[in-house]
C-alpha cells in the first residue's frame, strides 16, 4: 500500500510539472507570435502621411477653481551657518 501511495504521488507530481510546462510553452509561443506579428504585420491604424500645417486650435478654457496656487518660501541653508 505504501508503494502504491508513493507511485500515485509521483504521477500527480509529474502531471503537475507537465501541466506547468505546457502552460509556459503556450505563453511563450503566444508572445513570440505576437512579437513577430508586431514586427511584420500591417497596422490598421497607421499614422497619416504629413499633410500641411495643422489648423489653429484654441486651447480649452480652464475653470479658475481647478487651478492650484503654489506659494514658495525661501528657507535659510543650515550648512551655511556652520
Amino acid at each position: 500500500m505504501r508503494v502504491l501511495r508513493l507511485i500515485v504521488a509521483g504521477l500527480i507530481a509529474i502531471a503537475a510539472m507537465v501541466a506547468v510546462m505546457f502552460a509556459a510553452l503556450v505563453v511563450f509561443f503566444t508572445g513570440l507570435v505576437a512579437y513577430v506579428l508586431q514586427l511584420f504585420g500591417v497596422r490598421k491604424n497607421s499614422p497619416p502621411v504629413a499633410s500641411g500645417p495643422a489648423p489653429d486650435r484654441r486651447p480649452p478654457d480652464r475653470r479658475m477653481d481647478e487651478v492650484i496656487d503654489v506659494v514658495s518660501t525661501k528657507v535659510p541653508d543650515e550648512t551655511a551657518k556652520r
